[in-house]
């Protein structure tokens, strides 16, 4: 193995790019095969283009630097400085049509071309994408695998590029789930651009186990290059690639002021509520907990019991009091898409499926003291823009509801509860106010066609808004229980999480204090890959990141409760564990605890299992938590 620890490289300005991650996989080819393959359905907004590959050659001056070379190609092959060689691979054993190609050697393998930055020879591909019959984006890559070495003075990785939008990924041989870690999609440019990535800034995309990187274990680097739907063409070269030492990193810059937190004042009024359905909802909807990323999914059609009566007796015994239950009822439709086109004027059930399940934690929380909410749940965002306008859809709905809610009709417990739908525009946050009234109105008449004793609990449109449900006048049915939900200070309940725009934050802290806050924004994952919005809530937040910010917001909603008469409840609330300090989320429970019992408004915690847990692999209630969520263990 030929490694150069100390070597020469043209001296290059560098842009700092980094953050987020992307997927891998599958068929390859090359001098090696190496590991590799998912089905991760990432998501890249912009495809690809074609650019020029510039040939000019303008030879540097060269200059000392540190690190571990992985390839300058200037020897012209497709070998790597290990011994490794370079390869590519595209989507086509799971089902896609892209395809990618290189110059090769008279053996078929991969090889430099002529023409690299400011040298003679760099790693060219030109590549088509095309989703074929593939579920998720298409997809190809150049790749190379890496032998084991010791890194332990290695913070990152060097490279420059011409070419598509594409992402680096640092694939090690702890990620056993392909969820490897990697940056955000890098912009395509018609021109040489060298790029350092910071390995404390690269994440996992979050689908699947959550695993801490480890620098020794680095086992391949790829350029993933992702599409969409729309077939596109484009190319991609690489050059100059290599290990960054640790003090060749660029230098964090301090951009924050360690401001004295501003900690509003909040009124708080009369909360008194005298309907019956206040003193319902504190006996059976109080510290309750979701069932979560299991039957709510968009192919979580019932298959097995992920979770069941083990569950139940555990999260009873350790004080709970209330299931939330998110399933997608319309999944166990048999004819949804003949009634959607109008095929159909009446709707069948595989009751057999549905009732196995509703009926079993009908049981199973009887049984063991918890109230159940059946929380129709559409993680596939069926109910958007357009379907929120079809009355088709809107009848579609109601008919599960009725058929659901005929089933428990002569049911004698009071304490099972019919949740609409959750937060019904779900993805895109546009369905209005009144779109969204005139669709529950038609589920809510459709349920007391066939049960007037049971309770039904409504969110409002754009995610259970507060502000919405604030200028609501409430529905003339006298047996709703309304809904909010909340997750602010947003920055710290959701670093880290993947699917957001915080896939790079981590360690912020809460509640904030001055003393202990960063004057470097970076040491809070922030790089060039994080957009605005991000870095203007970390400037901020010495304003929202306190008990009292909360409290201001969710205090809206219980006084039109108050003046309304009815009753109000939190149902889903929670915090991302992996980014955050144990401390920091037990205080943020400890201020979700205070203000609900000061408000006197019940919860359910979102959720059980999953980033935002309440127990932990084991199955055993994170330290802390019992007391901070004031639980009576049996």
């Amino acid at each position: 193995m030929n490694i150069k620890s100390l070597l020469t490289l043209s001296a290059t300005a560098s842009l700092v790019l980094m953050a987020g991650a992307c997927s891998s996989d599958d068929k390859k080819t090359g001098n090696k095969n190496p590991v590799g393959g998912d089905d991760n359905p990432a998501v890249c907004d912009t495809c690809a283009t074609s650019t020029p590959i510039d040939t000019n050659i303008t030879p540097p001056a060269p200059v000392e630097i540190k690190g571990i070379w992985i390839d300058n190609f200037e020897d012209g092959d497709g070998n790597s400085e290990q011994g490794n060689g370079w390869f590519t691979y595209d989507d086509q054993s799971n089902g896609g049509a892209s395809v990618i190609t290189t110059p090769v050697s008279e053996e078929g393998y991969p090889v430099a071309a002529a023409g690299g930055y400011q040298s003679n020879f760099a790693f060219k591909a030109e590549y088509t994408l095309d989703k074929g019959e593939y579920e998720y984006d298409p997809y190809v890559a150049i790749a190379v695998a890496i032998d084991p070495e010791d890194f332990a003075e290695i913070g990152g990785i060097h490279y420059c590029y011409m070419g598509g939008i594409h992402t680096v990924r640092v694939e090690t041989s702890d990620v056993r789930d392909f969820d490897v870690h990697g940056t955000k999609m890098l912009a395509s440019t018609a021109n040489w651009k060298c790029v350092d990535v910071k390995f404390r800034d690269i994440t996992q995309e979050g689908w699947g186990k959550h695993v801490e990187f480890d620098r020794e274990n680095i086992k391949q680097i790829s350029f993933h290059i992702k599409g969409s739907a729309k077939v596109t063409t484009g190319s991609l070269a690489i050059d100059d690639v290599r290990f960054l030492h640790n003090d060749e990193l660029p230098p964090d810059v301090a951009d924050l002021e360690k401001k004295p937190a501003e900690i509003p004042t909040v009124e708080i009024g009369d909360i008194a509520i005298s309907n019956p359905l206040q003193e319902k909802a504190m006996k059976y909807l109080n510290k309750g907990v979701n069932f979560t990323n299991w039957l709510e999914n968009a192919d979580g059609k019932f298959k097995k019991f992920e979770f069941g009566e083990k569950d139940i007796k555990l999260l009873a015994d350790y004080g709970f009091k209330s299931l939330r239950l998110p399933i997608d009822l319309d999944l166990y439709v048999t004819n949804k898409k003949d009634f959607l086109a109008g095929k159909a004027t009446e709707l069948a059930f595989d009751d057999d499926t549905l009732f196995l399940v509703l009926d079993s934690f009908d049981k199973w929380t009887k049984e063991n003291g918890m109230s159940l909410v059946i929380d129709y749940h559409e993680y596939d965002n069926s109910y958007n823009l357009t379907s929120s306008k079809d009355s088709i859809y809107i009848n579609m709905m109601a008919g599960v509801w009725k058929h659901v809610a005929e089933h428990y009709a002569t049911s004698e417990r009071e304490d099972i509860f019919f949740e609409l739908l959750n937060e019904p525009d779900m993805t895109n946050g546009k369905v209005t106010a009144a779109l969204w009234t005139n669709a529950a109105q038609a589920m809510i008449d459709a349920i007391r066609s066939v049960d007037k004793k049971h309770t039904i609990i409504f969110g409002d449109a754009q995610w259970y808004s507060i502000s919405l449900l604030a200028k609501r006048t409430p529905f003339e049915d006298d047996n709703i229980v309304y809904s909010i939900h909340t997750y602010e200070p947003f920055l710290f309940t959701h670093q880290g999480g993947s699917w957001t725009d915080y896939a790079a934050i981590h360690d912020i802290p809460f509640p904030y204090v001055a003393e202990d806050w960063s004057e470097f924004s970076a040491t809070y994952g922030v790089n060039a890959g994080v957009i605005s919005g991000v870095k203007t809530a970390i400037k901020n937040y010495y304003k929202t990141g306190s008990k009292e910010a909360i409290l201001q917001n969710v205090v809206k909603a219980k006084n039109w409760a108050v003046t309304n008469n009815v009753p109000v409840i939190i149902n889903e609330f929670g915090a991302l564990r992996d980014k955050s300090d144990a401390q920091s989320v037990l205080n943020y429970y400890k201020a979700m605890m205070d203000i609900c019992d000061t408000l006197q408004i019940p919860w359910t915690h979102w959720g059980y299992t999953g980033g935002f847990s309440v127990v932990d692999n084991q199955g055993k209630l994170y330290e802390g938590l019992a007391d901070v969520m004031k639980l009576e263990a049996k």
